[in-house]
């Protein structure tokens, strides 16, 4: 007779692990993400938070398990530098919401919005040139 084996729900915090490793595979998290604090209040709670950096900005991922209700999973985000003329650094609350996928998700694509860069308007490829292999170079 086979036997069932029934895997093992993930926490909440092993969960988030199993997150981030997707977005830095195949590295290792630890070379791309750093954790800042972290605290456990046995029986209630156990959180942690974690930053990240591009070339622009520093993300910040406050993550909370709680033994009741469904936790907290948020995020922040600063710029690296002041702009000309100002002494101070600009930031943004990105979303947050209950610890679940859906939020998680919402976090990613806010991530990606904040990182596009808009395409210049110079002499863009149209899609006629990009199919017909014309050199878009040539005027």
């Amino acid at each position: 007779m086979t036997e069932v084996r029934y895997i093992k729900d993930f926490s909440k915090m092993e969960q988030l692990d199993q997150w981030l490793k997707k977005l830095v595979f195949p590295g290792n998290t630890t070379d791309f993400i750093q954790e800042l604090e972290g605290h456990s209040i046995p029986g209630k709670e156990v959180a942690k938070k974690i930053c990240f950096y591009t070339k622009n900005y520093q993300y910040f991922i406050t993550a909370i398990d709680r033994t009741k209700g469904e936790g907290y999973l948020g995020c922040q985000v600063n710029c690296r530098k002041s702009r000309p003329g100002e002494d101070w650094i600009r930031g943004n609350d990105l979303p947050d919401g209950k610890f679940t996928k859906v939020t998680w998700n919402l976090i990613l694509k806010a991530i990606v919005s904040n990182e596009l860069v808009k395409l210049s308007d110079y002499k863009r490829p149209s899609v006629g040139d990009i199919n017909n292999g014309n050199d878009i170079r040539e005027g």
